[in-house]
């Protein structure tokens, strides 16, 4: 059996955390071919992190110094 990193249960505790609490504000959540949907936006893996956006895949808050005509 492969020892667990200590971190591991804090962090998926904090995913169970934050669903609960989508779930509880009538953010329905579902998980499809590894991204997080709901009506209000997505969540999904970009790169080496996860990132929100909207419905039509933009960020909910563009990040500082960010410009969108690069």
């Amino acid at each position: 059996m492969t020892p667990r990193r200590p971190d591991a249960e804090s962090l998926l505790g904090a995913v169970a955390s934050a669903l609960t609490a989508c779930e509880a504000a009538g953010i329905a959540v579902k998980l499809k071919h590894g991204i997080v949907t709901s009506r209000e936006g997505y969540v999904l893996p970009a790169g080496d992190q996860w990132v929100a956006r909207t419905r039509a895949y933009t960020e909910f808050t563009p990040v500082p110094g960010s410009d969108d005509d690069d």
